[in-house]
């Protein structure tokens, strides 16, 4: 059973995830937050093993939350789940800790997808997120901005 915690500031989207998971027998939501500083409290109460976390929320973001998590929770493991396909937040995200970044746009399966991949401790980034990451690399590895990516 994977047990997720759905980490998101508009109420909505969290029950719209949480219609999308109902059935599926291998999955429970076994919580929600509306921000980061609730779901570390939360964190401290029951036992998740992945948290699906927005990235820009009110108060602590993504980016911060998934460092605190990740040092104070380091077994549980943060899909990012959010409409930004940034590399400035992809990268500091993955610097953060998160074991994969898809997209809200992103439909059912592929979701399913991230969070087995996840769950199993392999990375998962959509696509439309593997691209924005390909397409900002650096062309020469002799360059200053490619040791942000090791």
């Amino acid at each position: 059973m994977i047990r997720i915690l759905i980490v998101d500031d508009h109420q909505m989207f969290i029950d719209g995830i949480k219609a999308l998971l109902v059935n599926e027998k291998e999955i429970k939501v076994i919580g929600e937050a509306l921000h980061g500083e609730a779901v570390l409290s939360l964190l401290e109460q029951v036992h998740a093993d992945i948290v699906l976390l927005d990235v820009n929320m009110p108060g602590m973001d993504g980016i911060e939350a998934t460092k605190l998590i990740r040092q104070r929770h380091p077994s549980v493991k943060i899909l990012m789940l959010t409409m930004y396909n940034n590399t400035e937040f992809i990268f500091g995200l993955m610097n953060a800790g998160a074991s994969g970044y898809i997209l809200k746009n992103t439909g059912k399966a592929e979701l399913l997808d991230a969070i087995v991949s996840v769950f199993q401790g392999k990375t998962f980034y959509s696509k439309e997120v593997s691209d924005s990451i390909l397409q900002n690399l650096p062309k020469n590895p002799n360059e200053k901005n490619w040791r942000r990516f090791i």
